[in-house]
């Protein structure tokens, strides 16, 4: 029987194996930003450079043209809502487990949010109803044009362009418009997904595409 070697982890060698195994350390950057993005399990992407920063962090020859291309050309990366209702990109094969893990409970979660809020801005007698008929001709909007913008789905579909008063009396009080509450609710539901931003890298203002025009095969098991 072999001697028992008794090793000690301290500090220093869990932050230098955390260093490796993310990609930070010279000796282990990475090739691409999937192979980034599969071993982070996620990127944060909430602000819209975040993404780009993180993996070229840990590339050997980072480049925006790289990253662009595995998140919008060869759709390795999906953007999608995960913990702590953040956006972030997921490798494709992720996504499904991200989706079950918590994107569908932050879904039902957004919806009875905004049956609360429609209802106490009497927006409507039916509010699920009307919820329902709103993201139903979103959808269909957005499958004729293919992709689409918000403020190009709200010429089509009048009703996305409805505005509600939230907080009103408080000093926080302010009027927004229901897209935004619209087409995050079917993005986290899985049938859109956020595509390309419009203008530069770092643009806030995004393309949505249905999931079966961004991913042929859907969001598997979504």
């Amino acid at each position: 029987m072999g001697a028992t070697i008794n090793m000690q982890i301290d500090t220093a060698e869990r932050r230098a194996r955390l260093a490796r195994r993310h990609h930070l350390a010279p000796s282990e950057l990475a090739a691409t930003p999937l192979e980034v993005a599969r071993d982070l399990v996620a990127l944060h992407g909430t602000d819209p450079a975040t993404v780009y920063l993180s993996v070229a962090a840990r590339l050997r020859d980072p480049s925006v043209a790289a990253i662009e291309a595995a998140m919008y050309a060869d759709k390795t990366l999906v953007r999608m809502l995960g913990m702590r209702r953040t956006m972030f990109s997921v490798p494709v094969e992720l996504a499904p487990v991200v989706q079950a893990a918590c994107t569908r409970a932050i879904g039902a979660q957004e919806r009875r949010r905004s049956i609360q809020l429609y209802s106490a801005a009497s927006l409507t007698d039916d509010v699920p109803e009307w919820m329902a008929s709103v993201e139903k001709a979103t959808l269909a909007a957005l499958a004729k044009r293919g992709s689409a913008t918000a403020q190009e789905l709200g010429k089509d579909v009048p009703a996305l362009r409805t505005q509600i008063v939230m907080a009103e009396g408080k000093s926080y009080s302010g009027t927004v418009g229901v897209a935004t509450r619209v087409l995050m609710q079917l993005s986290a539901d899985g049938q859109i997904v956020r595509g390309r931003p419009r203008g530069s890298w770092i643009s806030s203002q995004y393309e949505w595409w249905p999931i079966d025009g961004w991913l042929p095969r859907g969001l598997p098991n979504s």
